[in-house]
């Protein structure tokens, strides 16, 4: 799936989309105004096991009545597989009834996982139920994480969303389909947020293919 989304729809480095992702640390959002600044969000759902982010349910709903096109993603403090798979789990019953035009992102950044030596399996456990339920599954990380703690099987295997920041181009050499280039002001979000480029047009795949609630 991933070949076909790089083939189809890939956008120019010098193309692409405003995005943002956004948690409850951005506070009420007032998704109308910030609309006509972003093309999609990426939401956090939740983290841990069963932690659901107090402003998902409005997040999702509101940057869908604007005509935001929206994705999610899940903090990750795994320490094993199978804790990856709980999470997962949970992930999936926060997704459920719900529809989402871009990726179902696997958020790994704390420093006790890449320690432990369980980045990979603890991506592809995740990634593996969330497919399993039809959602296309993505990992957020670092460059110096992808870089350092993921192999090859990873990361050309899942969509990646690439954090590097304050930088005019990321020093990562695989592909990415989204960077989060930083924080910025987006009018509609009340404090500096963090703000992304998306360089593919997901929404074709998910209706066509019938992932992500389609």
């Amino acid at each position: 799936m991933k070949l076909i989304l790089f083939f189809l729809l890939f956008l120019s480095i010098s193309c692409w989309m405003q995005g943002v992702d956004v948690s409850t640390w951005d506070d009420y959002i007032d998704w109308g105004t910030a609309s006509q600044y972003v093309h999609f969000a990426i939401i956090r759902a939740g983290y841990g096991f069963g932690h659901i982010d107090d402003q998902y349910e409005n997040n999702y709903r509101n940057a869908k009545a604007n005509g935001v096109k929206v994705g999610a993603y899940w903090y990750s403090y795994a320490s094993s597989a199978s804790d990856a798979v709980q999470e997962a789990n949970y992930m999936v019953q926060a997704l459920a009834g719900k529809q989402f035009e871009w990726p179902i992102y696997y958020d790994i950044e704390e420093q006790s996982i890449f320690n432990a030596g369980i980045t990979n399996d603890i991506a592809n456990a995740f990634c593996q139920v969330l497919e399993a339920n039809k959602y296309y599954c993505g990992i957020y990380s670092s460059t110096s994480a992808f870089d350092t703690y993921f192999d090859d099987y990873v990361k050309n295997r899942y969509t990646i969303w690439l954090a590097h920041w304050d930088v005019d181009v990321p020093s990562y050499q695989g592909q990415y389909d989204v960077w989060q280039t930083g924080s910025g002001n987006i009018p509609g979000i009340g404090a500096d947020t963090d703000v992304d480029r998306g360089y593919l047009d997901f929404e074709p795949v998910m209706k066509q293919y019938g992932l992500n609630g389609y």
